[in-house]
């Protein structure tokens, strides 16, 4: 974790640096309560997302009880966020399938046979960001079945968006690996190309995308309405979030549709949103 802060003070501090990065490091949120280096991270990120850079990084592949219960024996789990995913300044990607196969496009379940299932839910170490709140509210207003109890209410919801994973093998070098934590590479991928057509046209980079996701309400995604995310990896639990019209913390917005990512992003009226300081801890958590 120190490493980490290392390199986001470095970028900060750094004339030189890329439109956007990719994580796949991560850590359970429950080893970093009490701790500075998290909100150390998180104000680093703030700076970078200010000089018009855009983090990105997985949800997770462990559902909402996360990778602290990957081999539970009992349904009675508990909520683990995942670490960078949580914070407000990092774009989260969640994970979808049935597309490879010409089915409806759903959450990517283990216990259905995704070999993963998409994590996501609410950071107990960050607020949600002010865009984010009428998305999170909207949530509890429209799903159908309610979660079990245990999360953080007011936490940074996740993930943001989400992107096809089942049978995703990226390749490196001459090596195949069929893994998930590449699945962000693909919204690097289009959120370079969006760079590049936004500075030749003279504006700026996208930099904090998470407000711009929000305030355009997910017009730019496939809304994703079935599936939960209440197993991990190997085991099932009690708790989890089930997916339901418009955000949900599953599989966020939906899955990205490019192109109108793109038109809506290079062509129409972006709003522009900076980062401002929030708590690295959560001032009054309220749990469900």
């Amino acid at each position: 974790m120190d490493n980490l802060v290392t390199w986001s003070t470095k970028l900060a501090n750094s004339s030189a640096h890329s439109d956007v990065y990719v994580m796949t490091v991560f850590w359970r949120e429950s080893d970093l309560v009490g701790g500075t280096t998290a909100a150390a991270f998180n104000t680093e990120i703030m700076k970078v997302c200010a000089m018009g850079v855009t983090v990105v990084a997985p949800s997770g592949t462990d559902g909402a009880p996360g990778i602290t219960y990957r081999s539970s024996t009992s349904s009675k789990c508990g909520y683990d966020a995942l670490f960078p995913a949580s914070s407000p300044y990092v774009t989260a990607v969640g994970s979808t399938m049935g597309i490879e196969v010409g089915d409806p496009e759903v959450v990517c379940q283990s216990d259905l046979g995704g070999d993963i299932t998409s994590g996501g839910g609410f950071s107990a170490l960050f607020p949600a960001f002010a865009e984010q709140k009428s998305a999170i509210s909207g949530y509890f207003s429209k799903v159908s079945t309610a979660p079990y109890g245990g999360y953080s209410s007011g936490g940074r919801g996740y993930p943001d968006v989400a992107v096809a994973a089942k049978n995703f093998v990226p390749i490196n070098g001459n090596e195949l690996y069929r893994t998930s934590s590449g699945m962000p590479s693909i919204v690097v991928g289009m959120v370079t190309l969006i760079n590049a057509a936004r500075k030749a046209s003279g504006r700026p980079t996208l930099g904090w995308l998470n407000p711009l996701l929000y305030v355009n309400q997910g017009t730019f995604a496939n809304d994703i309405t079935s599936g939960n995310n209440k197993c991990t990896s190997y085991a099932c639990c009690d708790q989890g979030y089930y997916a339901a019209p418009g955000w949900d913390p599953v599989t966020g917005f939906g899955s990205i549709d490019f192109k109108k990512l793109y038109t809506l992003l290079v062509s129409g009226a972006v709003p522009t949103s900076s980062p401002t300081p929030s708590a690295a801890t959560l001032a009054s958590t309220g749990e469900r």
